[in-house]
């Protein structure tokens, strides 16, 4: 009969020394993370899951460790390798869950846009997305993703699909019945209206020209843009 490692330690190196050999090329498991079982954490996985969000936010992917995140956590590494097998694995589930919730953000918004007028639906829909992508979070995520995506393109990949990918989906979908009113196709139109929503503020953001919009100024932008989306594409009555 083999021996019992009670302490795991075995099995830690194992996992440490596949951690500091192995690259982020199978991040297409993205993709199960993503998985109904995968939504609900138990609440120390939870726990772990909120350390390494904030611990990969400030140190990118290359610069974490899980030496390192445990002792500035106080959580330990065998709680950690509990949950996760790896680095790689801890990664690719804090982008998960982040994904999960903007998806689900998403979902919400469509269901609400089924009863309003097209440009109630559009201001909404600009709110939303602003709502979203101005945050120092969101901003910290996706500097994040962009910067792993140059190394594992499944990354950057998988969060266009969950992400982007949702939200053109959604105002395709609005703009779909009010398609008669333009001379423009429905993909072109949700094109051009995410260029005036998401380049300018987005750009100022990340060029730290100015700071995160308040409610307030989120709403001004929105309704001003959807007024001038309208005059500029769809036809007059």
């Amino acid at each position: 009969m083999s021996s019992v490692d009670p302490n795991g330690k075995e099995a830690l190196r194992r996992r440490e020394t596949a951690e500091r050999g192995g690259s982020l090329g199978g991040v297409a498991s993205l993709v199960r993370v993503l998985d109904e079982s995968r939504l609900k954490p138990k609440a120390k996985e939870q726990e772990v899951l909120d350390v390494a969000t904030e611990y990969f936010l400030q140190h990118g992917y290359r610069g974490a460790s899980i030496n390192a995140m445990a002792r500035s956590s106080g959580i330990s590494k065998e709680s950690i390798y509990r949950y996760f097998s790896s680095k790689q694995q801890l990664f690719e589930a804090v982008i998960g869950r982040e994904l999960i919730e903007y998806r689900r953000s998403l979902h919400r918004l469509d269901a609400t846009l089924r009863s309003m007028d097209l440009r109630a639906a559009l201001v909404t829909v600009a709110e939303t997305i602003l709502g979203i992508i101005t945050t120092d979070r969101t901003l910290a995520l996706r500097r994040l993703i962009f910067d792993e995506a140059t190394r594992s393109p499944e990354v950057g990949q998988h969060y266009y699909k969950i992400g982007p990918g949702q939200a053109y989906s959604v105002l395709e979908s609005v703009l779909e019945t009010h398609a008669h009113e333009s001379d423009f196709d429905v993909p072109t139109l949700a094109r051009h209206f995410t260029g005036l929503l998401s380049w300018r503020v987005t750009l100022e953001r990340q060029c730290a020209v100015r700071g995160q919009p308040s409610e307030a100024e989120i709403a001004e932008i929105s309704a001003a843009l959807v007024d001038d989306f309208m005059k500029a594409f769809l036809k007059r009555k």
